[in-house]
């Protein structure tokens, strides 16, 4: 897996990098926004690392810029900015994780392969007609079935995302909400639910039978692509047991 390290401490950089290389993974460093800029002009990386603080400029506008550029390539955010408002403000700006600084190497191998599994399973299910009906605009937050937009707000679009990138998995209550919401401590559906309920609706309203989002009692959500593969091959009818599970 080719890995852009976008870090201007040398430190840090030589460390992050050694801690990649150390799973196989072929790491390229850069310590400026202008050169993480120009190298993703001539490559895609499968996985982006980089630092909020860039000598040259933002490590959030170039986040905002790899996310629009590459919809479907992890980026990893790293900082010593660790206050609440920072870590949502690098997920907001398209991060898929967050991680402060100092922490340990094995904290970074562990986030680096979750992204990695993540971007395996995303890349299997695009193949597939199903994942292809989903469409996720990140400059406008816009969310297409089937190029029709759902009209989500971007706490649906984040959710609807997880559940894409890893079909077919239950997603616990607890990941979710650690997720989306940062909350480590909430292991219950309370703030999920009505999301839930919204995103179904607005994909029945475009075509797609409710069930493509499994309720697993008590323990989370799963997304199942072949309820949207099934919509895209033809009609469907909405079954009592969909409506039960609505929310």
């Amino acid at each position: 897996m080719l890995v852009l390290l976008i870090e201007d401490d040398a430190d840090y950089a030589g460390i992050i990098a050694e801690t990649a290389r150390f799973d196989g993974h072929q790491v390229v460093v850069v310590g400026t926004e202008d050169g993480a800029r120009r190298f993703l002009g001539r490559e895609t990386p499968d996985l982006a690392i980089v630092d909020v603080v860039l000598p040259d400029g933002s490590g959030l506008d170039l986040t905002t810029y790899m996310r629009q550029a590459f919809p479907r390539m992890p980026i990893l955010m790293l900082s010593s900015l660790d206050a609440l408002s920072d870590i949502t403000g690098g997920l907001d700006a398209g991060a898929d994780d967050y991680v402060s600084k100092p922490f340990h190497p094995s904290e970074l191998r562990s986030r680096i392969r979750a992204l990695a599994r993540r971007s395996d399973a995303f890349a299997v299910v695009t193949e597939e007609d199903a994942a292809r009906a989903l469409e996720f605009d990140w400059s406008s937050g816009a969310v297409r079935y089937r190029g029709r937009d759902l009209g989500c707000t971007e706490l649906e679009a984040r959710i609807l995302s997880e559940f894409v990138r890893v079909p077919d998995q239950v997603l616990p209550y607890s990941y979710l909400n650690q997720r989306v919401w940062k909350y480590p401590n909430l292991t219950d559906a309370t703030l999920l639910k009505g999301h839930i309920s919204s995103i179904r609706r607005k994909l029945r309203v475009a075509g797609c039978p409710g069930e493509a989002i499994r309720t697993i009692s008590r323990v989370g959500y799963a997304f199942a692509p072949e309820a949207l593969e099934r919509a895209t091959a033809g009609g469907f009818e909405v079954s009592e047991e969909d409506e039960l599970c609505a929310s």
